[in-house]
């Protein structure tokens, strides 16, 4: 299947025979998961892009619809990016093309040779292949780049390595960024992402209880995206290409949600039950069905019980009008 991509240019291709059919040639490519998408990923796809506009060659990143440790280990590792997220974050990059792979027990058991004869010669026909510093691939993790310009040079195309980008004095790493998220430490995941913490979701039906108070919300469906600790957050959103400002919360809602079994403790697991929570700042109009990336820009409070309806409204004015004046630039002591 080829399908466009989130934004204009970008052409996504599923499954190595639908690219090869895609009639790209002589591309520059490079391979990887790429989740979160961070400074040390972009440094390797910004370098395939600008490898292929040398060479006036479609420049393409190969990744994978599902996370190769999911069934290698059988325990996937929760997503910083979803699949949709990721494609939108590669687009923005300037990448001319994507082909997404079905990482699956074939795709585990294929030789790193056969692999790399297989994408980067008979389907996009390389002329250029851009690892990472640490990229393997293949059967056992054999294929690196010496493996690499092995197979090139056998098939016409060459390979070079990206170099490690390092932040706080150790490497970037999807591991390091969503320890970091989870902690709630989002300065230091977004030093190592280059941009703010953000989550894509879809916008599901809620109870539009929000509405009857006055705080209309959008309900976010995550696509099982990481997100951040719970709380009451100041957000930007993009909207339909268009940056907003909004209030995110992040919880189980205790105000109106009664815990299980009355016991506030016995809340299981933070993902099971938190609902995300969008309200935009000066904005009316209907958002079903969109997707919505949110960027975190603030933690504004933890999330709290209010005695009534009347102490919440009270609060989430209080909550606006603070991330107000934080956009402003007011000082607030300390």
């Amino acid at each position: 299947m080829v399908r466009d991509g989130h934004a204009d240019h970008m052409k996504v291709f599923e499954g190595i025979e639908t690219a090869a059919r895609g009639g790209l040639r002589k591309c520059v490519a490079t391979l990887g998961v790429f989740d979160g998408v961070h400074i040390g990923h972009r440094h390797v796809l910004t370098e395939t892009v600008l490898y292929g506009q040398e060479r006036r060659a479609p420049s393409v990143v190969v990744t994978f619809g599902t996370h190769p440790k999911g069934v290698i280990s059988g325990t996937p590792p929760q997503l910083i990016t979803s699949l949709r997220h990721r494609l939108r974050l590669f687009e923005a990059l300037g990448l001319d093309a994507a082909l997404v792979l079905d990482f699956d027990a074939t795709l585990r058991g294929t030789s790193a040779e056969d692999f790399a004869a297989r994408v980067f010669a008979d389907a996009l026909d390389c002329q250029l292949v851009v690892l990472g510093c640490d990229t393997r691939f293949g059967r056992g993790g054999r294929g690196d780049l010496s493996l690499l310009r092995d197979v090139g040079k056998r098939r016409g195309f060459d390979a070079v390595n990206a170099d490690a980008v390092v932040v706080g004095g150790q490497k970037v790493s999807s591991t390091r960024i969503r320890e970091s998220i989870l902690k709630g430490e989002l300065g230091d995941a977004a030093r190592m992402l280059g941009r703010p913490v953000a989550v894509l979701g879809t916008v599901v039906s809620g109870d539009r209880r929000g509405r009857t108070l006055g705080w209309p919300t959008a309900n976010l469906d995550l696509h099982h995206e990481v997100r951040p600790p719970r709380g009451v957050w100041g957000v930007e959103v993009l909207v339909d290409g268009i940056r907003r400002h909004g209030l995110c919360n992040i919880g189980f809602r205790p105000t109106f949600d009664a815990p299980p079994q009355g016991d506030p403790d016995a809340w299981p697991a933070r993902d099971a039950f938190d609902r995300i929570e969008v309200h935009l700042l000066d904005f009316s109009g209907d958002l079903y069905g969109k997707d919505l990336e949110v960027r975190f820009l603030c933690r504004i409070r933890d999330e709290m019980k209010f005695p009534g309806k009347d102490a919440l409204v009270a609060r989430l004015e209080a909550d606006r009008a603070w991330f107000r004046r934080w956009l402003a630039g007011e000082s607030f002591g300390g």
